[in-house]
């Protein structure tokens, strides 16, 4: 199995850990440190930075928004990044929630940012509104101090693009929009980094095999956005999950859960030899990661400040 010209891609396992109940995702990386997530309820999640490089795990401080008993989740999205003013690694968490007693959305946004100098939440007010639908992003979107969403709203449901950019920026800890790419509001839209840069990746179907159409759209210079291409690949009934460098994508099978890595240059299929057929459910993250030595460590860290007491105890 080849990728590259004399490169043999080799599997490597760097964690494991038995006895993990209700982990969530898996954020970054942001120079190699990432960020993990537990909890499925609305009061019960837990946040934690972790380097695998350095076997490094900090816990974050738990965060109780004030909301009704009859609230669900809604829409909820994360972005991490750092501040580059305080050379500050921040947290960036909004949410939405569904009334049960409306049977509508909560007319509300909820959002707050964590410090990692201060080792603390603050509450923002975001103004923009709960019927914005932030979408999740192929990789993480956090450039130059700015954590980029690609959005869509019932506000515009009407016009042919719906698509839109929202940002946050670390320094100031204010919310942003932007145009985005000219995808209509029917389709499906996710966004990335290419090759270090904002990108965009849309279809009219993700649920069609061999004939799912992905466009490629990147962002030349502040909100000009051109289709460089469109994938097509030659894979039975999955889903995408990531990029890699400009031109080579990763898919997930649906059914199976195995990987493939997709060159859309060369048009070659490979198989990424994860095979997990022995689980019932979970998740993969498709993630380029660079090891560093980004110290992460609290100044007064205590045992349970590690990556098995975050996953099965905290």
């Amino acid at each position: 199995m080849r990728i590259f010209a004399g490169c043999v891609p080799t599997n490597q396992r760097i964690y494991r850990c038995e006895d993990v109940g209700d982990f969530r995702c898996i954020y970054g990386p942001i120079n190699g440190i990432f960020l993990l997530e537990k909890g499925h309820y609305i009061d019960n999640v837990r946040f934690a930075w972790w380097n695998p490089a350095t076997k490094e795990c900090r816990l974050i401080p738990r965060i109780h928004f004030e909301v009704q008993q009859y609230f669900e989740d809604n829409n909820r999205r994360l972005g991490i990044g750092i501040d580059l003013v305080n050379q500050d690694y921040k947290v960036i968490w909004h949410r939405t929630f569904w009334d049960d007693m409306t049977s509508d959305v909560y007319p509300k946004v909820y959002a707050a940012v964590y410090s990692t100098n201060n080792d603390s939440w603050k509450f923002l007010e975001p103004d923009y509104s709960h019927l914005c639908q932030i979408c999740i992003s192929q990789n993480c979107t956090y450039m130059n101090g700015v954590y980029y969403w690609i959005t869509t709203s019932q506000r515009f449901c009407n016009k042919d693009n719906v698509y839109f950019i929202r940002t946050f920026d670390f320094a100031t800890e204010l919310f942003g929009e932007m145009t985005g790419p000219p995808i209509p509001g029917e389709h499906w839209a996710s966004l990335m980094l290419r090759g270090g840069s904002l990108a965009a990746m849309s279809c009219d179907d993700v649920t069609q095999a061999m004939t799912a159409n992905y466009g490629i759209w990147v962002r030349i210079r502040e909100n000009n956005w051109i289709k460089v291409y469109t994938v097509n690949p030659p894979i039975p009934s999955h889903f995408p999950i990531g990029i890699w460098e400009y031109d080579k994508f990763i898919y997930e099978l649906t059914q199976t859960c195995r990987l493939l890595f997709y060159d859309q240059t060369v048009k070659e299929v490979t198989s990424l030899g994860f095979h997990f057929y022995d689980l019932s459910c979970g998740s993969n993250w498709a993630i380029s990661y660079k090891e560093s030595l980004v110290p992460i460590k609290n100044e007064k860290s205590t045992e349970k400040d590690n990556a098995e007491y975050f996953l099965t105890k905290y």
